[in-house]
């Protein structure tokens, strides 16, 4: 039976998209210029994993939200929980201090806001929901 995705879960879909084009764009470019970054110490091998790992997390998310998996709302979730963490502890401990530092920080806490908003809802809850009730079976019979 085909199910309607809400819009909402459109969107969320899309930004995870974002999130993974952008890391892989952070990898190829990294692939691209290391010998620059290591010259000028930029920890290209950390750039380099964390921007493979962000982007087939980000993928394998979008696809689950995409097809509206039971456990994409979970991830989801950490998954907003864990970007916005790791931004952070890489911005705090691996870059130069920043002047713009409460923009970023408003801004991220808008984006989480929005992103928990949207997955706290209750039509997108009810939306993945539905996809686990769909795969238990009704009767199981004894064997």
């Amino acid at each position: 039976m085909k199910r309607h995705r809400p819009s909402r879960v459109t969107f969320l879909a899309v930004i995870a998209l974002l999130v993974s084009l952008g890391n892989g764009l952070r990898l190829g470019e990294t692939i691209y210029f290391w010998p620059t970054l290591a010259k000028y110490g930029a920890h290209p091998w950390y750039t380099a994993v964390s921007g493979g790992v962000w982007l087939a997390a980000a993928a394998y998310l979008t696809w689950g939200l995409w097809l509206g998996k039971a456990w994409a709302w979970t991830a989801a979730v950490g998954g907003a929980a864990g970007y916005g963490s790791w931004y952070w502890s890489d911005r705090l401990l691996l870059q130069q201090p920043h002047a713009n530092w409460p923009f970023t920080l408003a801004f991220t806490a808008v984006c989480l806001a929005i992103i928990y908003f949207i997955l706290f809802s209750h039509k997108t809850k009810q939306f993945f929901r539905r996809d686990a009730h769909e795969r238990k079976p009704e009767n199981p019979t004894p064997a």
